[in-house]
């Protein structure tokens, strides 16, 4: 037997159809939510995840390192206090009013024979202590020469300073170390040298020119011979200086040996 399908029936049939294509639809909808929501398809294609957009922080610049700035030389050192009076007039070298410092005895005594006295190339001995801040060290312009004793001392301001130098070939009576000195000023004492001669200079602190110069005739045999003299200088009236005396070698006319004193300028008349 046939069964003919009513209109009815398939008024029925077209809903359910429709009905089952809108959910059909429907969840291809929610699942392609779902997707982009998980991190769907990137801007690179499909099948790609969108990388993570970052905003770039600027770079803090690198520290600032400091360039040291160079040390001072420790024997010259800038700004230092200027020795009291008292102490500055007892100085040979260096400049009690400059700049220049030593912190050893040993650097002093050098200062003193090469920069100021003028030796070349001398043989140095031992320092040898006196009390806690003074000493003695001999200089010679060769091995076997003429010596030379630089008598140092620590000052106030814990630096090393030359207060005098004597010699075996020369010694001053007067002038006396500290002593005030006009022009000429008188020098009496004794002495041994080449062809009996003793130089001298009148010399102002921190002033490389001698103010005066001239020589005493004192012994050129084996023994010292007395010598006096008065040497012209131009006297400023006012500071403090050295009187130096020097014998020359009768080899080459290097420094041989040398005496100094410190002195002040007397007043002018």
């Amino acid at each position: 037997m046939n069964e003919n399908t009513t209109p009815s029936d398939r008024g029925r049939k077209t809903v359910i159809v429709l009905l089952a294509a809108a959910l059909v639809a429907a969840a291809v909808w929610i699942a392609i939510m779902l997707v982009q929501q998980a991190g769907g398809p990137g801007p690179e294609g499909p099948g790609t995840t969108a990388a993570p957009q970052t905003t770039a922080l600027p770079s803090s610049p690198a520290a600032s390192v400091p360039t040291p700035s160079p040390t001072a030389s420790a024997s010259d050192l800038p700004g230092t206090p200027t020795l009291p009076a008292a102490e500055a007039a007892t100085v040979v070298w260096p400049d009690p009013g400059g700049t220049l410092r030593y912190g050893t005895p040993e650097d002093a005594a050098e200062g003193l024979a090469e920069d100021f006295a003028g030796f070349t190339d001398p043989v140095y001995g031992e320092f040898m202590q006196g009390d806690a801040r003074s000493g003695e060290l001999e200089v010679r312009p060769v091995a076997d020469g003429a010596v030379t004793t630089v008598l140092l001392r620590q000052l106030s301001d814990g630096q090393w300073y030359a207060i005098g130098a004597t010699s075996s070939e020369i010694q001053l009576d007067a002038p006396a170390a500290g002593e005030m000195v006009s022009a000429p000023v008188a020098l009496s004492g004794s002495s041994r040298a080449f062809e009996a001669t003793v130089n001298v200079e009148v010399r102002a602190h921190g002033t490389a020119e001698p103010l005066g110069t001239g020589i005493v005739m004192g012994g050129s045999g084996p023994d010292l011979g007395p010598f006096s003299g008065r040497i012209q200088w131009e006297n400023p009236g006012t500071g403090t200086g050295v009187l130096l005396l020097f014998e020359l070698s009768a080899k080459d006319g290097s420094v041989w040996t040398a005496a100094a004193v410190p002195v002040g300028f007397a007043p002018q008349p």
